[in-house]
């Protein structure tokens, strides 16, 4: 059928919508997504038809080739979006309140540690863990010590950090 005026597409929905709905319900769509994706094709050929894209309209072959076409594309973006999601493994859970202020207590236990520890050992130890791509070479680049020292300062301070977590209650 061929439509030659814009003002007669109300009749060509009328006569054609089904054949098209069911034409996409037919590729297993739910009838929701099958009314969206025939209403869009309709729409698209509408906009191209105004567009002097269409001049001859061949209905209903061309609206049902073209709501299969949105339909089989809707599959594979959800299939798409379905084995990406797969891929990317869920955020883990919020720690509960008991976690967050208990890894509150351990963090005050430490600063308390490192507070007892030397001037030298608080600076390599700042060096190390605090500081961007820290590593004991800068560390004793920075304090004038060997490395050899300042491995050493990092292992006392590290055990001293372990001994004043395992003291204190949790």
């Amino acid at each position: 059928m061929v439509v030659p005026e814009p003002d007669l597409w109300g009749d060509a929905i009328r006569q054609h919508d089904r054949r098209a709905f069911l034409s996409v319900l037919a590729l297993g769509l739910a009838p929701d997504a099958a009314r969206e994706i025939v209403q869009a094709a309709w729409t698209r050929l509408m906009e191209r038809h105004a567009a002097g894209a269409l001049p001859d309209l061949e209905l209903p072959g061309l609206v049902i080739r073209q709501a299969q076409f949105l339909a089989l594309n809707e599959h594979q973006r959800s299939k798409t979006e379905k084995r990406v999601l797969a891929a990317v493994p869920d955020p883990p859970d919020a720690p509960g309140l008991d976690r967050v202020v208990d890894g509150k207590r351990e963090i005050e236990r430490v600063l308390a540690a490192l507070a007892t520890a030397s001037p030298t050992a608080k600076k390599i130890f700042r060096l190390v863990y605090a500081t961007p791509n820290g590593s004991p070479e800068a560390a004793a680049r920075a304090v004038g010590l060997s490395l050899q020292r300042v491995r050493q300062i990092l292992c006392e301070t590290r055990k001293h950090i372990r001994s004043a977590l395992e003291e204190s209650p949790r």
